[in-house]
């Protein structure tokens, strides 16, 4: 199961990198982890700019990773109009 985590972590990572590569973010991260009922996974994701310290941290992103999480992550995004 915790090679299944790492496999989707690096996914959605390498997912998110190519479609906000031309904003320049100096750090994506994201961690996939299992709640503790087991039956759900969950992501966070981490966005930062001018540097990779919790001060230039732009949006903390934590849900449920499901089809939708890369689309909820963008929207984030954009709501607090930085893409």
């Amino acid at each position: 199961m915790t090679n299944n985590l790492y496999t989707q972590e690096k996914l959605i990572e390498t997912l998110l990198k190519f479609r906000l590569k031309k904003y320049g973010f100096d750090k994506i991260k994201v961690e996939c982890y299992n709640r503790f009922d087991k039956d759900t996974t969950m992501c966070r994701l981490e966005v930062f700019k001018g540097g990779t310290g919790i001060k230039n941290r732009l949006m903390k992103h934590e849900a449920i990773l499901d089809e939708n999480f890369v689309k909820e992550a963008e929207n984030r995004l954009k709501a607090i109009e930085y893409i």
